[in-house]
This record gives C-alpha cells, structure tokens and sequence, in this order.
C-alpha cells in the first residue's frame, strides 16, 4: 500500500510537470531543489536535473524514494519513466495520454515559457505582467496567468523558467540553489538491472512477464 500511494503521488508529480519545450531554443541545463506544497497533503521535496529535451525528478513520497525521467524528444508522445530504486523496478507510460485522461490538472505546470509571450503555450489562458521580482537570486517577471484556474508565476529572465509558481488553490512549486551546469547524460537513462512494470501489474504486486 505505502509503495502504490508513493506511486500515485509521483503520477501527480509527473502531470504537474509535462513541459512544452517545442519552440524555445537554447534550453538550459540545470539542476535545483525542488520543493512542492499542495493545497491538502504532505510538502514534496526532491532534486531536479534538466538537460537538453530531458528532465529528471529524485523525490521521497511516504518513505519511498522515487526517481521519475521525462523524455521530450518527441512532444505528441512525452515519455515518462518511474523508478523504484530499492525494488530495481521501473514504469513507462506517455505523459500527455495520462494527462488528458485526469482532465484539469490541481498543480502547476512546469515549463519553459517564451518571455515574449508566456501564454503561448497555455491554451484558454490570458496572462498579466505584474512587474519583476527577484526570486532565490534571479530577477524574474512576474506574471498572473488567468485560465481555469489563476496562477501567479515568476519567470527567470535568464532561464526562461518559473522559479516559483503559486496557485489561487494555494499549492506552490519553487525551485532553489539552482547550478547552472551540463547535466550527466546518464542521469536521464534507466540504469541497468532495472526490471520494467506496467501500471496494472504494479497496483496487483506483479513484475511484468
């Protein structure tokens, strides 16, 4: 049971963070802290890794460690990986598929945004620049994104990223101690050994045949 809902709540984590990086050149590779606090349940903290078209989450979710690697290579078909490291076990599946099917999403969405135009990639949203704020060291633009729900994000200028991003539900994703560096490419692979589930055999206790 402990090892299902730590499951479940890496799925959260992994919708909340299906990002749009079509279009945006020169995308940054970084690794920062990473703290999640939702409206109700327990604050998630992790580490996250972003390289080119590639984005890694190390987080503890009820006792359990969990490693979760977004690959975008291909933007109608984002792959995501989920490990289990004390099992050696893993799951695939495709972000935006799992996405759609939880219809409106509770948390923010991580992303890059185009500083010209942050609602760009925000379908049925419209967005209001409210001034630059500096934020864990990096002079953002701080901007109120109006759709289904209302969110206040603050974009780094440098990065192109929301280092916080604070929903009118009152959860908050920030990132801080942000190193500005090449990212391991390994970093983004299953490492071997790894034996692959899938969703159904994970919720019965089963190792995929």
């Amino acid at each position: 049971m402990k090892l299902r809902t730590a499951v479940l709540v890496t799925i959260v984590a992994a919708l909340c963070t299906v990002a749009t990086w079509a279009q945006m050149p020169n995308v940054p590779s970084f690794a920062a802290d990473m703290k999640m606090t939702p409206s109700k349940g327990e604050t998630i903290t992790g580490k996250m890794y972003f390289g080119s078209k590639h984005m890694r989450m190390e987080m503890n979710a009820r006792g359990q460690n969990m490693i979760m690697i977004n690959d975008y290579s291909d933007m109608n078909s984002v792959k995501v990986m989920m490990l289990m490291p004390a099992q050696h076990m893993y799951m695939e599946f495709d972000a935006n598929a799992a996405a759609a099917m939880a219809g409106r999403q509770r948390t923010p969405q991580v992303h890059l945004y185009d500083p010209t135009n942050p609602c760009a990639s925000e379908a049925g949203t419209t967005c209001k620049n409210m001034g630059t704020e500096t934020v864990n060291g990096y002079a953002c633009d701080k901007w109120q994104f109006t759709g289904k729900t209302t969110s206040t994000v603050w974009i780094s200028q440098k990065l192109h990223f929301p280092i916080k991003v604070v929903n009118s539900d009152g959860t908050v994703m920030e990132f801080s101690n942000i190193s500005e560096a090449a990212q391991d490419p390994s970093l983004f692979t299953v490492p071997s050994g790894y034996q692959k589930m899938d969703m159904g055999a994970m919720m019965g206790g089963r190792k995929q045949q």
